[in-house]
This record gives C-alpha cells, structure tokens and sequence, in this order.
C-alpha cells in the first residue's frame, strides 16, 4: 500500500498536478531615468589666464580655473564647455586676442574636470586657420571618448550627426557658429567648420528628430555685449522648435541672456539658453566676468525625453590684481570678502550686489524662476 500512494504522488507531481505557485504575468515597472546635463559658455583664453596655468616645468595646468565648481562637472551624466580658442600647437605660438591659440594641456585639463562635450564651433576656430582647426583635431584624436562638435574631418563627418547613448537614452547633439571673424575655409576644405547654415541645420535637425529620442543644438550666435537676443537668433529659434530641437544653449556675446520657452506650431516645445556667456576671460568690464552654468534635468521613460528640470546658475571669474590668479564661483557663493579683491577694482568697482542687480535685470520679463543665485 505505501509504496503505491508514493507512487501516486510521484506521477501526481511529474504530472504537473502538485500544487506550484502561480506565476505572475504583470508587467515589471521599470524607474525612469532621470539625465543631468550640466553646460557652461566660452573658455576664452586671454594670455593671462594662459600664464596663469604655466607650471616650473613648462607644462601648463588649468584646473585651478575648475576646482570650486569641479564636483558639479564630474557628477553630471553630460557635462559640456564651449572651448572658444584652438590647440594650434606650441610652434604657431601661443596668443590671446585678436588670434587666439592655446596649450594643449586646455583639453588635458577639461578631460580631467570630468567635461565629455568640448564645443569647437566658435568665430575663433580659425584663428591659426586651417593648421590650428586640423592640429586641435589631431589632439582630441587621442581622446575617443570624448565628444567634439563643431570641426570635422571630412564631408562625412560633417554630414553625421553625433548621437550620444546616455542610460538607454538617444541624445542628438549639434553645434554651429554665426562666423569666424571674416576668416575663410580653404576651398578644398569647407567641411572643417560648422557654420550656421539654414539648409544644413534643417537636414541635421531632422535626422536628429528621426533618429534619436531628444535633440541639444549649441549655438555660438548672438550680438556681442548684448544681453537679449537678436532677431537672428529668434528666428533660428523658431526654425529649430519647428524641426524638432528639444534645447538650445547658446554663448558668443561675453555676456549672458535669459532663458525662455518656444513652442511651433506643430506642438513641439523647446527650452532655450539664448547666452551662458564666457565661463573664463581676463576681460576687463564686470558684465564681461559674469557667466552662466545651464543645469538640466532630463526624464527618460523608457521610450521619450523630457525636460524634467532645469536652472540657471549664475558664475562669476575672480582674478587678482596681478592677473595671475584665475577662478570661477558661483555667484551665490561669492562674497563680498572676495569681490573687494577682484583685480577689476582698479577701473570698475564690482560687488556681490552689482552682479545680482545685473542677472535680475537681464532677466527682467523672462524667466526668473529658473534663476539659481
């Protein structure tokens, strides 16, 4: 009798007919992923700021220039810097204004900050003309991983739109510039710079659209020393809502711009940095000395990108009397401890209270919410 009922019980259970817990059917639910992406305006290297990082062995070392905001750069899933002024090569020699020429140890150091986006397409680019755009190609060729728009290689290169993979997320990225200063490409070589060009930037925007879940354009555009944007970058900007761009950050004009929203007609809606103004220089007015750090929160859900977050920060570049000593602060860090020793004190008096009074007033009728000071 016993060794039937086991019986049983074994062809019961082979069977399939044991008792098992279910299995459930319902759909796992996966977190959205939220994407940080942290840009700042023109890294313009006037020679004081390049003297500044000359070390005893002749090497240069910028991270001096870095080292209060660094944390915010090495945090971010995207951290972009417009780089205004090329990697020429130490044998063209190093300058500053009009013709701008800079160390190599410049992307050395971003690449320690922790920036993964390095901006080329400025009205500096071909300062040391087609040599300076080919050798600061020919250096970033050893940094694969680093992301750099704005000069190309080639027709090809030109023509690819640079997607980044960021936690699953498809991010197109583009970068033009207004002009190089009356500087023109080599015939034979057109496709070294990113200009901004209405047919070009349709065609990339599209494919963007097409091809990737979230779209970035960084313009370098804008009427200089002018804190609102010109009718040139409004009507970009409607073009580009209307192609389907999801943010625009823009720099050139040394100073800063609000921020405001666009939506086209087809329903899409675009966020747009009009100016993060300079992030260094060693200008010498303090509207000149005060940037902007766009911080943006993307929300990522599995199949679309949105703008789940953003502000900006506003920084101010603190040099000393002999103008050998550079850094960037926060402004809501900034004291009046520091501004009194601001080497600008000798022709124009700054102060915590001046560069507040100057955001609020740049941003009067647009975004003031998003102000982080």
């Amino acid at each position: 009798m016993k060794i039937l009922i086991l019986y049983v019980v074994i062809s019961l259970l082979l069977s399939g007919c044991a008792k098992t817990e279910p299995v459930s059917t319902a759909p796992v639910e996966v977190p959205d992923e939220i994407i940080s992406v942290v840009a700042v305006g023109d890294n313009l290297l006037h020679m004081p700021v390049i003297n500044s990082g000359k070390q005893p062995d002749g090497s240069y070392d910028f991270s001096h220039i870095f080292e209060v905001l660094q944390p915010i750069f090495t945090d971010a899933d995207l951290s972009v810097i417009g780089q205004e002024t090329v990697f020429g090569g130490e044998h063209l020699g190093y300058s500053g204004y009009p013709l701008f020429n800079s160390p190599e140890d410049v992307g050395i150091t971003l690449i320690g900050e922790g920036f993964d986006i390095v901006l080329h397409a400025s009205n500096h680019v071909l300062d040391k003309w087609a040599s300076g755009v080919e050798n600061t190609l020919d250096f970033w060729e050893n940094y694969p991983d680093i992301t750099v728009l704005g000069i190309n290689r080639s027709h090809d290169e030109k023509d690819k739109v640079k997607i980044k993979n960021v936690k699953g997320a498809k991010i197109a990225v583009l970068n033009y510039t207004y002009d190089t200063n009356g500087l023109v490409l080599p015939p034979d070589k057109t496709y070294l710079v990113n200009y901004i060009n209405g047919e070009q930037i349709k065609k990339d925007c599209l494919y963007a659209e097409d091809n990737a879940n979230f779209t970035i354009a960084f313009m370098h555009w804008g009427t200089e020393y002018s804190t609102k944007p010109n009718q040139q970058q409004i009507d970009l900007c409607n073009q580009m809502c209307e192609y389907g761009v999801d943010l625009i950050i823009g720099a050139h004009p040394h100073v800063i711009q609000p921020v405001e929203w666009y939506q086209s007609e087809n329903g899409n809606k675009m966020l747009v940095y009009y100016s993060l103004g300079n992030f260094v220089s060693s200008q010498l007015e303090a509207k000149n000395l005060f940037g902007g750090l766009a911080d943006v929160k993307l929300r990522f859900d599995g199949s679309s990108v949105t703008i789940d977050n953003y502000s900006f920060m506003p920084i101010v570049t603190h040099y000393n009397s002999n103008f050998d000593d550079f850094d960037v602060y926060p402004l809501k860090e900034y004291s009046s401890e520091l501004s009194a020793l601001h080497g600008l004190n000798y022709k124009e008096r700054v102060s915590v209270e001046y560069w507040r009074n100057f955001v609020v007033n740049v941003f009067d009728g647009y975004d003031t919410g998003c102000l982080d000071y």
